[in-house]
């Protein structure tokens, strides 16, 4: 197993990329460090720097470890704050995680009703993809978790919020800008912006599939790591893309949302723990209330 303490080092390599600098910031010798890195690779049996006279540079089992070493030093860090806080006879967080799209409007608002509810509460926020806040619940980490998932975990509650209806994403000033509703096919022949598959594999799949299926699948598909780069991109006249819900930003000046008749059935929902949590059964309240409100102004009756 890799030591807390060696991980953390390898993390400050990584960012430095040069064994002096990254020994200067953590006050050891360059052979400490040295040993640090082989101690590491004896472990995983593998190299994690290719090394040259003035640079080094990660190997894959490298930028992997890195990676990986971020979220759990992060983890340890939360963890450690939360027990000193305990220790203290201070009010446990109520920590809750939600895909970043749901962090624009929808968790704003609730967090907004639930500290008026609650005035005395702590708390805590944690953008993170799906997969990554099934994986907290499961461990403990979350108290609620805001998802885009058909999945229904064991040990938690689940409790729907919306299908979320579908929204072409254009460059103002686009020839569609005009119609009130847009049909997937009129789509034809454009660049298609996406999130990378791996943020929600079951969403990506479920997305592709319905413009197959509407004889609109993409020639080329362009990945922006998340919703802001994503409607960058369409905004400066790359391409288009067609998003739930929560991507509708009437603020952007430089893109427009048009309705499509499509949803999909990846649900939006919220998870909470199996045993009834007052603050968690109130975030659940807020954000139901929330999603009516969203669905309104967008001009969508049903859910």
């Amino acid at each position: 197993m890799i030591a807390l303490r060696d991980l953390h080092q390898f993390v400050i390599l990584a960012e430095e990329l040069n064994f002096r600098a990254a020994a200067s910031r953590l006050h050891v010798s360059q052979p400490t460090l040295s040993e640090t890195v082989k101690r590491i690779e004896r472990t995983i049996g593998g190299k994690l720097l290719e090394r040259t006279t003035r640079r080094s540079r990660l190997t894959p089992a490298g930028q992997a470890l890195y990676e990986g070493a971020q979220h759990l030093l992060r983890d340890a860090e939360a963890l450690t704050h939360e027990v000193r806080s305990v220790a203290a006879g201070m009010r446990r967080e109520f920590r809750i995680g939600a895909v970043n799209p749901a962090m624009r409007t929808l968790v704003p608002s609730v967090l907004r009703q639930l500290h008026e509810q609650f005035p005395g509460i702590r708390l805590s926020l944690h953008p993170m993809s799906t997969h990554e806040q099934l994986r907290a619940m499961r461990e403990g980490r979350l108290d609620v978790a805001v998802v885009r998932t058909a999945v229904q975990p064991r040990e938690t509650r689940s409790h729907f919020l919306v299908n979320e209806p579908l929204f072409a994403v254009l460059p103002a000033g686009h020839e569609l800008e005009p119609e009130p509703l847009i049909e997937l096919p009129r789509l034809r022949d454009h660049t298609f912006i996406m999130a990378p598959r791996d943020r929600n594999p079951e969403f990506y799949d479920a997305l592709v599939a319905l413009y197959k299926s509407r004889g609109s699948a993409p020639d080329e598909i362009l990945v922006a790591a998340n919703m802001h780069a994503q409607l960058t991109l369409v905004g400066a006249g790359i391409g288009v893309a067609v998003q739930p819900l929560l991507f509708i930003d009437r603020d952007r000046s430089d893109v427009v949302f048009r309705p499509t008749p499509e949803r999909l059935d990846v649900p939006l929902q919220v998870l909470t723990p199996s045993v009834p949590d007052v603050l968690a059964d109130a975030f659940v309240d807020a954000a139901d209330r929330q999603i009516r409100q969203l669905m309104e102004r967008a001009g969508v009756a049903d859910r």
